[in-house]
């Protein structure tokens, strides 16, 4: 038995629950940086090494060859009987299980039975924080009810993922708006990957937005904002070094609408206990007085959407709840 997961978080807990088998851990933050569409091969590795060093302070060489390394070991699931995929609802989640669902979709599966493990919520009643909350008893009474991966599943997770990667977001909306979706999670889950575009009334994506509204009573540690940030969120979907990026590019020039007191990612070892502090320009895009992007321009991708130059050429309107062409 093969258990894929987005991360090592459940590995020890499988083991403690008994639950044999090997492990995958699937460690593509996909929900951020660039997934531009018609990029395979050498040349996807190429794009996605370069932003995970970029944005998280990694060395290139050392995250290609992870990314090289969970492909290969995917190209042998025909050595296992059951391979089973463990994945929540969430943005970070979802985004990685369609990319898997694809690529599955166009590979004889031969004898191997794929299954998923999923939920968004757990019968304690607690907040849901995902299958790394869940302790080893809690796993292991979960797990029969892991369900088969149809071939309606397949070809959602491939749909989803081809939307999710191209050059503009209609057909992720499509697909968030679809009424029997074959995968439970997927619509909300992409429809928070729109919501990452620029918004109508400030430029700002909902992640910025809720870093710069957690500073407006004061400064707060770069780990207190995580925290913040994670409390506000409806399906918390990002680790810390991911809304660090975020913080990072929120504050560098021109107009930082924050200020933080050590630099991202050089000081990655200590950088949760670094100060951030809302600058004028930051409250007056969140008091929607100015624009965010007319104030400092664009460079980022929102899954396969690249978003450059003085003005974005999407953005996201909350009230009609539907991208736009600018």
């Amino acid at each position: 038995m093969l258990h894929i997961r987005c991360g090592h978080d459940i590995q020890p807990t499988l083991v403690e629950a008994g639950i044999t088998g090997e492990y995958l851990a699937w460690v593509d933050p996909l929900a951020q940086g660039p997934t531009p569409a018609h990029v395979e091969g050498e040349a996807w590795y190429d794009v996605r090494s370069r932003f995970i060093a970029n944005a998280y302070g990694e060395q290139a060489e050392d995250v290609r060859r992870q990314l090289t390394s969970m492909d290969h070991r995917l190209a042998g699931f025909r050595d296992f009987r059951d391979v089973v995929l463990w994945f929540e609802h969430d943005l970070f989640d979802q985004a990685i299980l369609a990319r898997l669902l694809s690529w599955f979709s166009t590979r004889d599966l031969g004898a191997t039975r794929l299954s998923l493990v999923t939920l968004s919520a757990h019968p304690t009643g607690e907040r849901f924080f995902g299958l790394g909350s869940l302790g080893p008893e809690q796993l292991r009474a979960i797990f029969p009810s892991r369900i088969p991966v149809t071939v309606e599943m397949l070809m959602a997770g491939a749909r989803t993922w081809a939307a999710f990667r191209r050059p503009e977001p209609l057909a992720l909306d499509a697909i968030v708006k679809e009424k029997r979706l074959a995968l439970p999670f997927a619509s909300a889950a992409m429809r928070r990957h729109l919501q990452e575009l620029p918004w109508v009334r400030d430029g700002l994506s909902l992640t910025e937005r809720l870093v710069l509204g957690a500073l407006v009573d004061g400064p707060l540690t770069a780990a207190e904002t995580f925290g913040a940030v994670q409390a506000a969120e409806e399906a918390p979907w990002m680790g810390d070094i991911m809304l660090y990026h975020v913080v990072a590019k929120l504050a560098a020039e021109p107009m930082p609408l924050l200020s933080s007191r050590l630099p991202w990612p050089e000081a990655k070892g200590s950088y949760g206990d670094s100060e951030l502090r809302l600058t004028p320009e930051g409250d007056s895009v969140l008091d929607e007085r100015r624009d965010a992007v007319e104030l400092r321009g664009i460079q980022r991708w929102v899954g396969g959407v690249e978003l450059v130059g003085p003005a974005a050429a999407w953005h996201w309107n909350e009230r009609e709840s539907r991208p736009e062409r600018n």
